[in-house]
């Protein structure tokens, strides 16, 4: 009656689906160079016209585009492979991948990320080689009066290639769009001697540090030189400086000159030579003959990702932020972490760690733009306040005159890039001041309880000085042609001192008329020379940080690998 049961054949699914997930490596239809050459990708507009059908060189002033031996060809394919490192780290930072799991995420892009880096490094070694004096000076034409280097690469006629023919407008297209999307201007300054203005000189650069990758922050024991901690994106290590700063005799001199003024001392972190403990002893190994390398390593750990520390006034403890959100508290001499703290959620890297004044706090500030503060306990690791400061990241904070109110810089959307906090306040109301400052966003900053003045500075050099008992930005200037990644005062707060991306360092008179005087300078301080890294948290570039403890030295450490130590005049 029911009829017979039909069945319909189809695909059988099983309960548990297995996916097998391949990458296969699809080879490129084109070269880098093709690819940036296509016209699309550049508007043209306010480039020349060219007969397709000219052949004859109308000018003949700048490179020949067909000569690849010159210094912008060089410099191009550098940049060209620069430029394809910023695009796949910023696509991995917007979608929360930091390099610690990209290799086992995706082995093959892992790999062809350690390719780019041996093929930057390799241009650049290149590009060193064939030109060891720099830039040449006649490569771009004379700068417009009043603009910046920096400026003058947004025109499209500022390049090296200045002949009327197809073949340089092509090369001109490439120039112009790698100008504009990588640093290219770090390559474009002619050596020149250190500036030195007057009588305000350091009479001597001693290097306290020296090692094969770049140091990320450095932070004193007690805020006195003598001992250090100095971090890598590797690496932690606890150094004895001692020799360095007390003894001028048997040691290596800068310039290999005898009777020189600028000794320094190499800190050398290998593991197979003997490490002397400096909480023990204070007496430091030091050897007659000036070629030895003087070697005094307390500690070392292996820590990875670390971008910032800073340490205590009064107890042997500092701080280190790293790139996967966290800051670790740690004593001078203890090999492990006393405690580690983070925000809950999604924690961006950690951008700055500071000491309140007292020392009783202390707060981080992470590219998710938020800043946590903490009581300096052990026991408590939950963050006392959260401050959602700028949207897009926040790259420093600064504790003015207590630790319940503070100033943030970042970068935001509606440009208030910086804002004065007081968490005493309801967090509806605890924005007291937001700045309209910076165009493309701030990067450091400090705090003058003297003048009650705040400092900021941004990625495009610029510097603001700010009134904190008016709430009113008082000056803003231009320091550098590049951004400024660190900056500090003097304990007399009569200077304060800023590092640029490209390695100059600078002092500024803040007593002075809008604080923009301008003192002394040190054209190399740390000249990058390590573009791209393979190590969680991407590059270091440039001056990384700056510190003037009471005697008068100037410490600074950067991309070049190394701390330095630089004696200040009393003028």
């Amino acid at each position: 009656m029911m009829g017979e049961r039909i069945r319909v054949k189809g695909p059988r699914l099983s309960q548990e689906s297995v996916v097998t997930v391949r990458e296969t490596f699809l080879p490129p239809s084109m070269s880098l160079v093709e690819f940036f050459k296509r016209e699309q990708y550049v508007d043209t507009s306010n480039m020349f016209e060219v007969d397709s059908d000219c052949e004859e060189t109308l000018d003949d002033e700048g490179d020949d585009p067909e000569d690849f031996s010159s210094y912008s060809w060089y410099l191009m394919r550098l940049m060209s492979v620069i430029f394809v490192q910023d695009k796949i780290i910023s696509f991995l930072t917007d979608i929360g991948i930091t390099f610690a799991d990209l290799a086992g995420m995706s082995p093959l892009l892992a790999s062809s990320m350690k390719t780019l880096d041996g093929w930057s490094e390799n241009l650049l070694e290149q590009l060193e080689g064939a030109y060891p004096e720099g830039c040449p000076p006649d490569l771009l034409p004379p700068l417009m009066p009043g603009s910046s280097l920096q400026q003058s690469l947004a025109d499209p006629n500022c390049s090296p290639f200045r002949q009327h023919t197809q073949t340089s407008l092509q090369a001109r297209i490439l120039w112009h769009k790698l100008a504009n999307e990588t640093p290219v201007s770090e390559y474009l300054q002619t050596k020149e001697p250190e500036v030195i203005e007057g009588d305000s000189a350091a009479h001597g650069v001693r290097t306290a540090f020296s090692g094969t990758e770049g140091v990320s922050s450095f932070s004193c024991y007690q805020n006195r030189i003598n001992m250090m901690v100095v971090t890598t994106l590797r690496e932690i290590l606890e150094i004895d400086v001692k020799t360095c700063m007390d003894r001028d005799r048997g040691v290596k001199e800068e310039g290999n000159e005898e009777g020189s003024n600028t000794p320094f001392v190499i800190i050398s972190n290998d593991d197979n030579k003997p490490k002397k403990n400096h909480l023990l002893s204070d007496q430091s190994t030091i050897s007659s003959d000036s070629n030895v390398e003087v070697f005094n390593q307390i500690l070392k750990r292996q820590e990875s990702g670390v971008r910032c520390s800073t340490s205590h006034s009064e107890l042997p403890l500092y701080l280190t932020g790293n790139t996967d959100g966290y800051v670790k508290l740690w004593e001078f001499g203890y090999p492990h972490h006393l405690a580690k703290y983070g925000l809950s959620g999604t924690r961006g890297r950690v951008t700055s760690v500071r000491f309140g004044p007292l020392g009783a706090k202390f707060g981080l500030s992470d590219t998710n733009g938020a800043i946590g503060l903490w009581h300096t306990t052990v026991s408590s690791l939950t963050p006392y306040c959260v401050l959602n400061c700028h949207d897009r990241a926040t790259r420093d904070f600064a504790f003015l005159g207590s630790a319940s109110v503070l100033a943030s810089v970042g970068s935001s959307s509606n440009n208030r890039n910086v804002v004065i906090w007081d968490t005493l306040l309801p967090p509806s109301e605890c924005a007291v001041k937001k700045f309209q400052a910076h165009e493309m966003g701030a990067m450091v900053c400090c705090y003058s309880p003297k003048s009650q003045v705040l400092i900021s500075a941004g990625s495009k050099g610029d510097v603001c000085i700010f009134d904190v008992r008016q709430r009113k930005l008082q000056h803003m200037f231009t320091a550098h042609d590049s951004a400024v990644r660190s900056m500090c005062l003097s304990p007399d707060e009569e200077i304060y001192f800023t590092g640029s991306a490209e390695g100059d360092i600078k002092s500024w008179s803040l007593g002075g008329a809008g604080g923009d005087q301008h003192s002394y300078s040190f054209s190399e301080g740390h000249k990058s020379t390590k573009l791209f890294s393979n190590l969680p948290g991407g590059s270091l570039k440039g001056v990384m940080k700056l510190y003037v403890d009471s005697t008068n030295h100037l410490v600074s450490c950067g991309a070049d690998g190394e701390v330095k130590i630089r004696l200040l005049s009393n003028k």
